[in-house]
């Protein structure tokens, strides 16, 4: 199963690609798969495309469901949850910063 991920938009290169950072300044050039994307936008991306434009609130959403499903994962591989979770919400949050 392949899930999109949240990011933010970092730079517009081009009509068709942009420069997103999923987290802690993962930069990673992907195609624009929607209209009127602005720098600072946040962004669902799969599979090298983005697919949605999202509110700061509507990442949030995305993230707790992300945060379920790393529970239920780590729980089951004997891991700590927490320190997956942990991880993961690092890398996340470091977008919503407005820091940048």
């Amino acid at each position: 199963m392949c899930w999109a991920v949240p990011a933010k938009v970092v730079s517009i290169d081009s009509d068709v690609i942009a420069t997103v950072d999923l987290g802690q300044n993962t930069l990673k050039k992907v195609a624009i798969g929607v209209d009127n994307l602005k720098v600072g936008d946040y962004v669902m991306v799969h599979a090298g495309v983005i697919i949605a434009k999202l509110s700061k609130e509507e990442v949030m959403e995305n993230v707790k469901f992300i945060e379920e499903q790393i529970r239920e994962v780590a729980e089951m591989i004997g891991e700590d949850p927490n320190e997956a979770i942990k991880d993961f919400e690092k890398s996340v949050y470091s977008i919503l910063s407005d820091e940048k």
